[in-house]
């Protein structure tokens, strides 16, 4: 008999193939590298070193072990197509887009490239082209259920309702036990109004499916959609009663309980996750949830958080770009810069959140920007966020009011979750108390989903009508509101928890405004006016999108629930001995060019110290991270400290002598709280609206001089604060009257010129 030897290079790869067989990735991919090594071409080794990588997770390193491969294949349609495979798992998408529409060109008639590529434009955030793509792919196999499935979801993304209503349906008649299928058909059966027949869908399926949990949670969704909530949390109920652990139930009952008890949405989402570990969407949402999550220990909840993170990113590298809205978040509030840059750029997820809606997503985005171009880019990403809204919704029926000049009543209203404790009562208190009742009447919308307080109870007594709405339907809302027949709407929340700014889209009232709670244009043009002033306003007009509500001089006064907090006799500086910096700013603002100048200004004042003053304070990664940021820019980081607080902060406010504004995103609140606490806040300038907040307040409050046009500028008046002790300890004990002196005190005065512009604007 023959003797057969074979050489190393096929002993290797035999090894491989063995590992492969018994799903042993680690063995193979050891394997395929020793095959390499001992002279093996990488037609033999390339492909399945590549996809052994890959399913490990390590997506980079499955690129390269690709690459010679595909740079001597550039002509063969299924090594393109996998290669663009490859780079899309690696989170390179761009690159992907481009390997793909090669791999389609050589390869017309095969669906498989066409579906690839259309995967990567939805990833994109191109929902056109994406669309485009599984047209194509529909065309070679139109019996495909799941490109039917790609491309309603595409329409739906386009505002094409109806388009996708029909897609989904003959998804659904291939495939006619797929419950995600189902679930987009009911879901875009909602959006185009027809709830009647998305109800007579599911009951058709529950009839022919008795007892199908997937089912009933699609039934309880459209429930909770429709405004039936004990309904909805009846059937999740049941189906957890059968299922604790049921991943969908549980995902949905999040969605219900919604702000209300995070305790409780905390304790559903870690059964999802309990229960499906390999969960992405569960991971997702725990980590987004905890992050929110404020009773208890918050420090632990943000730690766990990170941690839920990390693991999300090193377990799902591919879909970093779907989670980095939860990602960046979390993020930023430990101040990881690392692990920030890997969540992508603003440019690549922009398109994405355009695609998936996700307003909200922007609003800790809005100091990522550096020229007047980026600022452009983000009014025109809010203009676009804005007419996909409106192309879904039909507008209310106006109201016929008769004309102010007749003598009539102006009637205002305010639309906000947070008219209760909350910063901004702050602000809106005086326009509720103090307004002529025989000239106006107010009304407020709140959908708060937490027990009234006694702020709210207050309110509640002071304005002519408050509509505590929570879980109410947009389209109810709006009808709600129109109801009242409103000359003007101030709508205050944008998009933060609780919020509805859609409904704006519905015109509830005659003329739509914008107030406190989004610092940009909120981007739907059915919102008429922003409320501004002559510091406040953009000096581009193509920084906003809606028409300025200009007030002669201030765009907030501070009310009487700034008052009753007490400072510390003399400065920081004379009782600690040495001179203190510091914020109460939200991490999310600080971007590496605020990181920058507030590294450039201790470097400049030796011996100074620079406090957190925050909950992330408490947070043993925050602390790190903070630590590390300023080791970075050659900042001993023992010159730190921290006080993690939530809510009790304004008596620490003792603690700081000089207080450094964020940049480019400014503070607001924060900055009014600072000055009443007699402490100088150094801020600069910018462009955009988000970036002049603090330049209003300090010109109304007298301080107009520490409102800086340049970095350089910003680091010399912290400098120069600090070589003035005397300025500083007559601002400490005085500020408050110089306040008091100045618009931003006269809170009476600011509710008169509010009303008569308010009037003035109804009657034009």
């Amino acid at each position: 008999m023959k003797d057969i030897r074979l050489t190393p290079a096929e002993l290797a790869l035999a090894s491989a193939q063995e590992a492969l067989d018994r799903r042993d990735l680690q063995g193979a991919v050891t394997a395929f590298a020793q095959a390499r090594a001992a002279g093996a071409s990488t037609r033999l080794t390339a492909r399945g070193h590549a996809l052994a990588l890959s399913e490990l997770g390590r997506h980079a390193e499955a690129v390269e072990a690709f690459k010679p491969l595909f740079a001597k294949a550039q002509k063969d349609g299924a090594t393109v197509n996998l290669m663009g495979v490859l780079l899309k798992r690696a989170g390179r998408l761009g690159k992907a887009a481009e390997v793909l529409e090669l791999a389609r060109k050589l390869r017309p008639h095969d669906r498989s490239p066409w579906q690839n590529l259309g995967n990567v434009y939805e990833a994109l955030g191109q929902p056109d082209k994406a669309a485009a793509c599984f047209r194509s792919a529909l065309k070679i196999e139109p019996t495909s259920a799941t490109l039917w499935r790609l491309l309603g979801r595409q329409q739906m993304a386009l505002s094409q309702t109806e388009e996708a209503c029909d897609s989904f349906r003959r998804g659904l008649a291939l495939a006619p036990r797929d419950t995600e299928m189902t679930a987009f058909l009911v879901q875009a059966l909602q959006v185009a109004g027809r709830v009647d027949e998305a109800r007579a869908l599911i009951a058709k399926l529950c009839e022919e499916r008795p007892g199908d949990s997937e089912l009933a949670v699609i039934d309880a969704r459209l429930s909770f959609r429709s405004g039936d909530v004990a309904r909805a949390q009846a059937i999740l109920n049941a189906v957890l009663a059968q299922d604790p652990a049921h991943l969908a139930a549980n995902l949905q009952l999040a969605n219900l309980i919604g702000d209300s008890d995070r305790e409780q949405v905390n304790r559903a989402l870690e059964r999802a996750v309990a229960g499906h570990p390999d969960s992405f969407v569960a991971l997702d949402r725990l980590t987004e949830s905890l992050s929110r999550s404020r009773y208890g220990n918050e420090a632990d909840h943000i730690e766990r958080a990170y941690h839920l993170a990390k693991r999300l990113m090193e377990r799902f590298p591919t879909r970093i770009p779907e989670a980095a809205r939860t990602l960046r978040t979390i993020l930023q509030r430990v101040l990881d810069e690392d692990r920030m840059a890997q969540t992508g750029s603003l440019d690549n997820l922009l398109p994405l959140w355009q695609a998936q809606g996700l307003h909200s997503s922007v609003h800790y985005e809005l100091g990522q920007v550096q020229t007047l171009d980026d600022r452009l880019k983000l009014v025109d990403w809010h203009r676009q966020w804005g007419r996909r809204v409106a192309r879904q919704i039909t507008p209310v029926p106006p109201v016929a009011l008769p004309a102010l000049a007749g003598g009539r009543k102006l009637r205002v209203g305010f639309m906000s979750s947070d008219l209760r404790h909350h910063p901004i009562t702050y602000f809106t208190l005086p326009l509720l108390e103090n307004y002529d009742r025989d000239a106006v009447e107010v009304f407020c919308y709140s959908f708060s989903e937490k027990e009234p307080d006694q702020v709210q109870r207050h309110l509640e007594a002071q304005v002519t009508g408050f509509r505590h709405w929570p879980k109410r339907p947009d389209d109810q809302v709006a009808e709600g509101i129109a109801a009242d027949g409103l000359d003007i709407l101030f709508e205050l929340g944008g998009s933060t928890a609780m919020n509805k700014l859609e409904v704006m889209a519905r015109r509830p009232a005659r003329l739509g405004a914008s107030w406190l709670g989004y610092p940009h244009s909120a981007g739907l043009e059915q919102i008429d006016l922003i409320l501004t002033d002559p510091y406040l306003q953009p000096e581009d007009p193509r920084l906003l999108i809606e028409r300025p509500f200009a007030m002669p001089e201030t765009w907030v006064a501070l009310s009487r629930l700034f008052w009753p907090h007490e400072i510390a006799e003399g400065t920081p500086q004379t009782r600690k001995g040495h001179l203190t910096f510091g914020t109460a700013n939200n991490p999310y603002k600080y971007t590496p060019a605020c990181l920058d100048a507030w590294a450039a200004v201790l470097r400049v004042v030796p011996g100074s110290r620079f406090l957190f003053l925050r909950p992330e304070a408490g947070v043993g990664s925050f602390v790190a991270g903070a630590r590390a940021a300023f080791a970075r820019r050659d900042v001993d980081p023992d010159r730190l400290e921290f006080i993690g607080v939530r809510g009790d902060h304004m008596r620490h406010y003792n603690e700081i002598d000089i207080a450094l504004d964020t940049l480019p995103h400014v503070g607001g609140t924060t900055t009014c709280e600072a000055l009443w606490m007699g402490v100088p806040t150094v801020s600069l300038v910018g462009a955009g609206f988000p970036e002049r907040l603090s330049y209003s307040n300090l010109s109304n409050a007298g301080l107009g001089d520490l409102a800086t046009l340049s970095v350089a500028d910003y680091v010399s008046a912290a400098a120069g604060l600090v070589a003035h002790p005397a300025r500083r300890l007559a601002l400490r004990h005085g500020l408050r009257a110089q306040i008091a002196a100045n618009p931003l005190g006269q809170p009476a005065r600011f509710t008169r010129n509010f009303y008569d512009l308010a009037r003035k604007v109804a009657s034009e």
